[in-house]
């Protein structure tokens, strides 16, 4: 004959059972994170690279710098200073625009910035107009009710003759010995927070803007990785896997 003393045995025994099943997948879950290091890819980087010697826990190690966009003073359409260093800390998508060939800002141009907007309203898209000549430009938000409320987000340069290829073949479209074909100069470029080419899109392709939609949110996703659990993964950033990444666009 089972007794209270037995019943009340029987109900703890259930209640530790239960909990610990809701509780064990959580447990192995971040045992399993943070005993090992895990390996991850990144988007590739663009642009020369420069080998250094650094200290890591007292040991000297040869660590990677990535090409960088220079510091170039230019002037917004506003008239105020804009100077790339100025997004640091901001992922944003450039492009470039020939003014001597068009008088304001192509549909297709809108399309990107408002369907990039949709999908990350916390970045920065910058267009620098070539040989422009002062035309007459609307706001961002002029184009279409999409981009209401952006208009700071969407920035407008222009690059003088005399800076162009400081900004541009320097800049954004540096060469990189480990490109088969160097990009189109007319193409979307996506920048991470450290000034950093991450990829290349051509604004024409639907599938080069789902593209760039979609590795901006893996950009993200590197810089929570990088800043959460650091301890706890490792980049394949070997000079290999780079060269891989980049011809595989």
């Amino acid at each position: 004959m089972e007794t209270k003393g037995d019943s009340k045995k029987k109900k703890i025994f259930k209640i530790v059972v239960l909990v610990s099943l809701l509780v064990l997948p959580t447990v192995l879950f971040y045992f399993f994170i943070y005993a090992g290091v895990h390996k991850v890819s990144r988007l590739p980087f663009y642009g020369p690279i420069t080998m250094v010697d650094a200290k890591v826990k007292g040991k000297t190690i040869k660590d990677t710098l990535y090409f960088e966009i220079p510091s170039v003073n230019l002037l917004r359409t506003d008239s105020s200073v804009f100077n790339p260093l100025q997004l640091e800390k901001r992922i944003y998508v450039t492009h470039f625009l020939d003014f001597s060939k068009l008088d304001t800002i192509p549909n297709q141009i809108v399309f990107c910035a408002s369907e990039i907007f949709k999908k990350h309203p916390d970045i920065y898209f910058v267009t620098y107009f070539e040989h422009y000549k002062n035309q007459p430009l609307p706001k961002p938000s002029s184009f279409t009710k999409s981009l209401e409320g952006l208009d700071t987000n969407w920035i407008y340069v222009i690059v003088p003759d005399d800076k162009l290829d400081s900004i541009k073949s320097k800049g954004y479209f540096v060469n990189d010995p480990d490109m088969k074909e160097a990009p189109d100069p007319y193409s979307m470029v996506l920048v991470d927070k450290e000034r950093r080419i991450r990829g290349y899109y051509n604004p024409t392709y639907a599938s080069d803007i789902k593209r760039v939609n979609g590795e901006t949110e893996y950009l993200k996703k590197e810089y929570f990785l990088n800043y959460r659990t650091h301890k706890y993964y490792q980049y394949e950033d070997n000079q290999i896997e780079q060269k891989r990444l980049k011809n595989k666009k």
